[in-house]
């Protein structure tokens, strides 16, 4: 009688919140949703507010197969977090790297953010990026996905045969909203102010949904609208190119093997986003037995930004420390912290340098799902296409350089002191050095289709049988054209210069840091340089196509006996990979494509035991594997000739591959209480890691990080969670994360896994009446490595948020919300150097957002 109560509560949980399920004649994909559709006597739950959602995503927890949690909307638009990596953060066993303040990377499980996927219903989703230099990753880009949309998604922490592979950590499923599934004529929408503290700005967030089906509700519609704009600013302090150097200096008398820096400076990033999405939802049901859905997403992300930065660097213009400060560093040996450059003998030792951008990010997704229920066999086909494209169409680089005496002190923790013989606000001190304009073009695509089978059986403990095959054509294209430097313009600053904010650097550095200088005025050096005329190049080291054919076949089946449930299947995956490149030295680049074949089996079992009424035990084991970046597969180069860094790739790197197992137990002792505890192990096979050297690019020597297979490493750890009501609307969730990961380079010393940070904890807590719903958060997660050269090693990192929601009617809501209360500081360093080797300190500031949500 437990065990059937449960499976009615399953169906509930899984046709409210995964909504519909699309059906063919003669075709079908089987779950307890799809039987659920035939069954009268069952009863949707209909959850509002905080608590409603805690009781939803605890449902879809404890009655799912695998290791999942999820997070679901509070009501129709009222997704917890304005951003969807906010709301995953708060996962247990999940983080997030943020960029500007917001979230837009997920990792889960001590993993890279490029070794997770994030499906949308089920499917992949285009992605790209803004930035010229920015490496093509397979880590989705969350500021594209607008949290209107959604309805709720789930973190898959164990694999099952019909999910896609490609993730060591974890699989994400975000699920947008079916029109058959809500009211006829529903509209809802939202209103709200966002204010920037760092910019000053406060900007637009708009949204609105309406929802249509017939009388017969056999056809629905479903459209959402967003636009959303936000004016950001980012100060910061940098350096970069931390390496082993033989130093010249002026004197002539050479210091060798010292682990220095390649410049750094003071530097303030501006940024205007504007978000605009739509989604739309078509849902055909002319009977109980078919079910046709299809779903389109288009959201742009428009991106104009601009870095303004003054610089010290060692070498530029042939210039040579006089002096230089030296210490006996406990790991790199002899470190140069602090040193004097003197006059340069080709008239320009510093550079004030600005990066005036335009850019623009387009995802797009179009899905057709038919589903069958026949007599026997359920069946289901899934066509689609996916896309994300755009870069940077102009990235202008201005140098403006003089010649003065200066030097730098970086022997202070999250600090580089410096001083200048001239004033950097003097616009007059500052001639143009160089005029140059680049462009970055991406192109991030999919075509797929899939079919799955699925009947019930009665065979032993099994229940029911599921198989399928997809077909993936993915491909990933990315060029770069830049122009030469116009050198022959004499521009002097103090014809473009504007005044720096009063407030810049507030809060970091010292008195000796540089925190005012002649900013460049980016709109005349839009009007002035676009009218000059440009001949691009094709820039031969940035430019790569690669393709990946991925066919694959699972079956699956279902375990269902009393006090035991879950499945057991495999997934046989053959990835076709052609990566082609420029490669060969500066100036004699060929066109050269390799091609590369490999083939995974990829068992899976998951098990959930009913120990108790309340009490459950689950053990999962599974063969993974996950796809290197695609900046890794090809033999391009993307590099920053005025830093001297860049990252490069490797077309015979080979994926990662794993064996993992989890258990763990969950004890469900009321409706919205759980305590939760998993312990999981990865053994990986081979992880990627990051070699830096210097290589000569267009006569300038850069240091660039490629990709290589290391050795075997292993992650292990243990989640921990708590979720209860205590008392008259009044609860608390808390959950922490342990994260053991080691690995060995090739050279057998100890490395750290990229992603991996060894300890996560997030507590909140929430209060909710008829009147007011509140909840504040907090989220930790101890520093890590990016896996590249540059910015290295993230340090600890802890953030507050709070919202209150005002329940006007039940129509009308007003909300409040402040991201970032504590206003923390992003600080990272080179991995070797430790703290001492400063890449960068960041204020991004406090959010604060205000406004109406409606719903009729």
């Amino acid at each position: 009688m437990l065990h059937n109560k449960k499976k009615k509560l399953a169906v509930i949980i899984s046709q409210s919140l995964l909504g519909s399920v699309l059906l063919v004649p003669g075709v079908s994909l089987a779950n307890d949703a799809n039987q659920a559709n035939t069954n009268s006597d069952v009863e949707v739950i209909q959850v509002r507010g905080i608590r409603g959602s805690v009781v939803k995503s605890l449902n879809t927890k404890r009655y799912s197969d695998a290791i999942v949690d999820a997070v679901t909307a509070e009501d129709i638009g009222k997704f917890p977090d304005q951003n969807v990596a906010e709301s995953l953060q708060r996962i247990t066993g999940v983080s997030i790297t943020r960029s500007f303040g917001e979230g837009e990377r997920v990792s889960i499980r001590g993993t890279g953010e490029s070794q997770n996927r994030t499906l949308l219903n089920g499917q992949a989703v285009g992605s790209a990026d803004w930035w010229t230099n920015s490496a093509a990753s397979r880590g989705f880009n969350y500021t594209m996905l607008p949290s209107e949309i959604i309805s709720g998604l789930e973190v898959y922490k164990s694999p099952e045969a019909d999910i896609d592979e490609g993730s060591i950590g974890g699989t994400v499923i975000v699920r947008t909203r079916k029109p058959l599934d809500l009211e006829a004529n529903k509209i809802s929408g939202s209103i709200i102010a966002q204010h920037s503290e760092v910019s000053g700005e406060t900007d637009p967030q708009l949204s609105a949904m309406y929802n249509f089906k017939t009388e017969d509700e056999s056809f629905g519609a479903l459209i959402s609208v967003v636009r959303q704009e936000r004016n950001l600013r980012r100060d910061g302090i940098e350096a970069w190119s931390w390496t082993y150097r033989d130093i010249t200096l002026a004197d002539g008398s050479v210091v060798e093997n010292v682990y220095s820096p390649g410049g750094g400076g003071s530097a303030m990033f501006s940024q205007q986003r504007v978000r605009t999405g739509a989604n739309l939802a078509l849902q055909y049901r002319p009977s109980d037995d078919l079910d046709i859905a299809f779903n389109a997403l288009d959201s742009t992300l428009e991106a104009d930004n601009e870095n303004q930065n003054f610089l010290w660097l060692p070498g530029h213009g042939g210039s040579q420390y006089t002096d230089i400060t030296l210490i006996d560093h406990s790991v790199v040996g002899k470190m140069a912290v602090g040193g004097t450059l003197g006059l340069s003998p080709d008239g320009n030792n510093i550079l004030d340098e600005t990066k005036v951008r335009n850019s623009e990010l387009k995802t797009k997704s179009y899905d057709l799902k038919v589903e069958h229920q026949g007599e026997l066999w359920e069946s289901a086909y899934h066509i689609g296409y996916t896309e994300g494209s755009g870069g940077s169409q102009a990235d202008r680089s201005v140098g403006w350089e003089g010649n003065y005496v200066h030097s730098f002190d970086a022997s202070q923790i999250e600090d580089i002191r410096t001083s200048y013989a001239a004033n950097p606000n003097d616009g007059e001190k500052w001639n143009l050095g160089f005029l140059r304009y680049d462009s970055n073009d991406a192109k991030d695509d999919e075509h797929y289709f899939q079919a799955d089978f699925t009947r019930p059986i009665d065979v032993a403990i099994f229940s029911q049988l599921k198989m399928g095959v997809k077909y993936r054509d993915h491909s990933r294209f990315n060029t770069k054209h830049t122009t030469d430097n116009r050198t022959d313009l004499n521009w002097r600053l103090a014809d473009f210069s504007k005044a720096m904010p009063a407030d810049y650097l507030s809060g970091l550095g010292s008195d000796g840091t540089t925190r005012s200088y002649a900013l460049t005025d980016a709109d005349k050096i839009r009007q002035q340089g676009d009218a000059l005329g440009w001949n691009y190049r094709v820039l031969k080291a940035s430019t790569f196509d690669i393709n990946e054919k991925i066919t694959a076949a699972y079956i699956k089946a279902n375990l269902d006996a009393d006090g035991l449930r879950g499945n057991l299947g495999v997934r046989l995956v053959n990835t076709k990979q052609t990566s082609s490149a420029y490669a060969g030295k500066s100036g004699s680049e060929v066109w050269t494509t390799q091609e590369k074949d490999y083939f995974d089996i990829l068992p899976s079992l998951n098990l959930a035991i009913d120990l108790d009424d309340d009490l459950l035990m689950r053990f999962s084991a599974a063969r993974v594997m996950s796809r290197p970046d695609y900046a890794d597969m090809t033999a391009s180069t993307s590099y920053n000739l005025e830093t001297q860094t860049g990252t490069g790739g490797n077309a015979e790197i080979d994926p990662y591959r794993a064996t993992q197992f989890d258990t763990g137990i969950e004890w469900y002792f009321n409706e919205a209480g759980l305590f939760s505890a998993v312990l999981f192990y990865k053994d990986i096979q081979s992880f990627i890691e990051s070699k830096p050297a210097l290589e000569v690019h267009e006569n300038t020597e850069v240091l660039i990080s490629r990709p290589i297979n290391g050795k075997a490493g292993r992650i292990q750890g243990i989640e921990l969670g708590y979720q209860q009501e205590l008392y008259a609307g009044f609860g608390v969730a808390a959950n922490y994360t342990y994260v053991d990961g080691e690995a060995k380079d090739n050279e057998g010393k100890d490395i750290k896994i990229p992603g991996n940070s060894e300890h996560t904890v997030n507590l909140s807590s929430y209060y909710e009446n008829e009147f007011i719903s509140a909840r504040i958060s907090y989220n930790f997660r101890t520093g890590y490595n990016t896996g590249r050269d540059w910015p290295g090693y993230i340090d600890d990192y802890a953030q507050v948020d709070a919202n209150i929601t005002y329940n006007y009617n039940e129509n009308i809501a007003l909300i409040v919300e402040a991201i970032n209360l504590t206003d923390q500081h992003t600080f990272s360093y080179q991995k070797e150097g430790g703290k001492q080797a400063l890449t960068g300190v960041y204020a991004d500031g406090r959010r604060f957002s205000a406004g109406i949500r409606f719903n009729f």
